[in-house]
């Protein structure tokens, strides 16, 4: 009789790990199965601060207005370094002749503020004066260098003036330049406007 019992004991304690043994695998295999922590549960991309209404304007070392800033509103990333600009609207003046108008869907700013990134739907236009023709730009993306007063993009770009027009693959302007130097890259097209003729004289 106890030889039986201590058989049972056995066969209990057996089946009892057993249990616990496939329980333990199943287990490892959940956890080697499930991603990582930081997978799971990504931690959310939240600014630290939020500007709404924006209008700011930066001066030179002489008290001369450099660069006008108008954004609805402007997301600060502490972790980052940069900010964020909804359809930013930014005015580059120059000592001499007519500012820069630099339109985007969405602007990024590093905290230096070296750098400015034009993204979505970019328009770069300088309004014409008596020695200079308007400037219309047109591209995805440009990045504005305001100290060494470069815009700069590798993206196709698209630029007009009284009519003609050129296409290019990427283009470097120094827009504080009173003449704009201009650098086009890769296949270049261009379109010219034919001028008009003159009027006729008239019958005497």
């Amino acid at each position: 009789m106890w030889q039986r019992m201590a058989l049972l004991g056995d066969a209990r304690a057996w089946r009892l790990g057993m249990g616990l043994t496939v329980l333990g695998i199943g287990a490892w295999w959940l956890w080697r199965a499930l991603p990582p922590d930081a997978e799971r549960a990504p931690r959310l991309r939240q600014p630290d601060s939020i500007v709404w209404g924006l209008s700011a304007l930066e001066t030179d070392a002489n008290g001369q207005p450099s660069r006008h800033l108008h954004t609805p509103q402007l997301r600060h990333y502490l972790d980052e370094h940069r900010s964020e600009l909804d359809t930013p609207r930014l005015e580059l003046y120059r000592a001499e002749g007519a500012p820069w108008l630099a339109e985007a869907q969405l602007g990024v700013v590093k905290d230096d503020g070296k750098q400015i990134r034009l993204s979505g739907a970019v328009q770069f236009n300088r309004a014409a004066t008596a020695v200079n023709r308007a400037v219309h730009l047109e591209t995805e993306r440009l990045d504005l260098w305001p100290e060494t007063g470069l815009a700069e993009t590798d993206q196709p770009v698209r630029l007009e003036s009284d009519g003609d027009s050129m296409t290019a693959n990427g283009l470097k302007l120094w827009y504080l330049d009173d003449a704009s130097r201009t650098n086009l890259h890769g296949r270049v097209r261009l379109r010219f406007m034919p001028e008009s003729a003159p009027p006729a004289a008239s019958a005497p």
